[in-house]
């Protein structure tokens, strides 16, 4: 079963993300008031292909290919330490930690986002 969960951030409550886990592959959605405005993919749940998906968009959400993966978490359950930190500067900025470790970025039009657990810049994911 997959699961969703919704950090919405307390200075400017118009604003969260949304990480999925729809037990294939994880995303985390940056919203505001409720439109996807910045993704990033987070990890794979299924076993991690050797060749993109992204060819077909009836694959989607995409699994992130062998090629870009530098690391793939454990899939996220209700104990995860995860954490969603903002900063409104220029630009509004959600920084994803796991276990205080930085693993994720998304900002407004940032399709896709940064992330630390990839090898390469692909179109699921920026090396962060």
């Amino acid at each position: 079963m997959g699961s969703l969960t919704k950090y919405v951030s307390n200075d400017r409550p118009e604003f969260a993300v949304y990480i999925e886990d729809d037990d294939r592959v994880c995303y985390a959605y940056l919203l505001m008031e409720d439109k996807i405005v910045g993704d990033i993919w987070l990890y794979n749940s299924a076993p991690t292909p050797s060749k993109p998906e992204w060819y077909s968009k009836e694959n989607l959400p995409f699994l992130n290919p062998t090629e870009f993966v530098k690391e793939n978490l454990e899939p996220f359950d209700a104990s995860t330490p995860v954490e969603v930190t903002w900063d409104f500067g220029e630009e509004t900025i959600a920084k994803i930690f796991l276990s205080k470790r930085l693993i994720a970025q998304v900002t407004e039009g940032s399709c896709p986002g940064w992330s630390s657990l990839v090898t390469k810049d692909g179109p699921l994911a920026l090396k962060l």
